[in-house]
């Protein structure tokens, strides 16, 4: 096996292991908050953790479509799958924030929530150690790996991690208050709870949303334009071109980029083996790994073969 081979293989047992992970956390959630404690958060976690399950099986189906390359219907691969998949993703985060933003003022307004604190105060014992651990562990790994389904799939326990903390810091404060001289207070501990995780999880949910949709959208990457853009520059200048237009895009990992350029009439490059040596050179000094990336240089004598680029100034052929 390849180290592209080696390298995938792992991304997907990764993201296999995390969706088996999900699902144990969902379910106990669901039961813990459901039926057990009658917690809104704790529940929370539990639904948060299910419609997670679903987007890491969708992780999953990526990775896999990822590692065919092209097929005939996807002639140019599958890389726009992997931002799509991420942008379900951080909508759904979106809309359990607004499901427990709702829910929290909804109890908060009629007189907070009754909850068996003893229960869930073991449940975020065990999941936020479990969580946490989980988390490292993966981006220890991911390092390495580097694979931006791992990256943004191990936001997921990140998340999750918050959320167990937070459920427990609480709770332990709701039950020191029972007991007391504010025990009445302890009702509006988990409302109060259900509030606070749903405005912490808001920024995860932009953090993914905004990033993958600028990939759908086609937004060029600045960074990668001007790390384009300067070396394109100093082969103008090694190689006398006339002009040149970029173009860039991002869709998970993989980097397309395409150059045109414009050389004048006498160029001293005549030949299909001398075109290809300064394709090379170009490519090499662009860099990275050759699976993740898709380049295109093509060489004209004409302007109208270029692609259109919004700085072109329309002059005419020399």
């Amino acid at each position: 096996m390849d180290i592209l081979g080696a390298r995938r293989s792992i991304e997907q047992k990764l993201l296999m292991q995390s969706v088996a992970l999900m699902a144990l956390v969902a379910v106990s959630g669901t039961i813990m908050g459901g039926i057990v404690t009658g917690s809104s958060a704790v529940l929370l976690d539990g639904v948060f953790s299910f419609v997670d399950v679903v987007i890491k099986i969708m992780m999953l189906m990526t990775a896999k479509l990822v590692a065919r390359e092209t097929s005939k219907r996807f002639q140019f691969g599958f890389w726009q799958f992997e931002p799509l998949v991420l942008a379900v993703e951080g909508f759904f985060i979106l809309l359990i924030v607004i499901y427990a933003l709702s829910s929290g003022i909804t109890d908060l307004l009629s007189g907070g929530r009754h909850v068996d604190f003893g229960p869930a105060i073991y449940y975020a014992i065990f999941f936020t150690i479990a969580d946490t651990a989980y988390y490292l562990y993966v981006r220890r790994i991911n390092k390495s790996l580097q694979s931006n389904l791992i990256k943004f799939d191990n936001v997921s326990w990140y998340v999750d991690a918050l959320l167990e903390a937070a459920i427990l810091i609480s709770f332990v404060v709701a039950t020191m208050l029972e007991g007391t001289a504010y025990a009445e207070w302890a009702a509006y501990i988990d409302p109060i709870v259900l509030i606070v995780l749903a405005v912490q999880m808001l920024p995860s949910a932009i953090h993914i949303i905004v990033p993958s949709m600028k990939q759908i959208l086609g937004w060029a990457p600045s960074s990668l334009h001007n790390e384009v853009q300067e070396i394109m520059d100093r082969f103008m200048e090694k190689y006398n071109f006339k002009d040149y237009v970029t173009s860039v895009q991002v869709y998970g990992s993989t980097r397309i980029i395409e150059i045109d350029i414009l050389v004048r009439k006498n160029f001293p490059y005549q030949t299909i083996a001398e075109i290809d040596a300064i394709r090379n050179e170009i490519d090499q000094e662009i860099g990275g790994n050759p699976t993740e990336k898709w380049v295109t240089i093509s060489f004209t004598g004409t302007r109208k073969w270029m692609a259109k680029d919004y700085l072109l100034d329309e002059e005419d052929d020399e």
